[in-house]
């Protein structure tokens, strides 16, 4: 069995695939969906070291909110 599911909103979605069987339903499968946007590419980029020893402190503008479970890695 398949079928195809439109989503319309941004976040976490969970379908589930059941049997009925004597009037009981069974949990057969499901699956976790997340969705949202691509994250944008940062923009003014800042960082910050004190000292020679000090771990520099970096911040940006992320963009457009993703809806989605983003980490974003300077390099």
């Amino acid at each position: 069995v398949s079928t195809k599911f439109l989503i319309h909103t941004y976040g976490k979605h969970v379908f589930t695939c059941k049997i009925v069987c004597e009037h009981r339903k069974t949990l057969i499968c499901g699956i976790e969906i997340e969705s949202g946007n691509p994250p944008d590419e940062p923009r003014n980029v800042s960082c910050i070291q004190y000292g020679t020893d000090g771990h520099p402190n970096c911040t940006w503008e992320k963009g457009r909110p993703t809806y989605i479970s983003t980490t974003y890695v300077i390099q």
